[in-house]
């Protein structure tokens, strides 16, 4: 039986708070002690314990979609060049 908290069970234990990109709908599944998600959406996750291993993930972590941070900087770097040549050509008058 479900409570009126829709995070809650009749026995108060909480729930996961993943919800599903397709539907929308909330996961029904406890959450894990001390957290906000179940096992499945990354509740029994510690995160890296390591220097190594925190490095790595630092490394790795994604900004926005499939880039992450070394990749975007490049980007970000090369755009300037860019930016530096078109302003150089537009003095120049070698806009087209």
């Amino acid at each position: 039986m479900w409570s009126s908290d829709p995070r809650t069970e009749a026995k108060g234990t909480p729930r996961c708070q993943a919800r599903s990109k397709r539907s929308g709908q909330q996961c029904r599944k406890a959450a894990c002690k001390g957290k906000a998600v179940c096992r499945t959406h990354g509740g029994a996750s510690t995160g890296p314990k390591t220097d190594a291993g925190k490095a790595r993930c630092a490394d790795v972590k994604t900004v926005h979609g499939r880039e992450g941070r070394t990749t975007r900087a490049l980007r970000a770097e090369k755009l300037k060049e860019l930016r530096q040549l078109e302003g150089l050509m537009a003095r120049l008058g070698m806009t087209g």
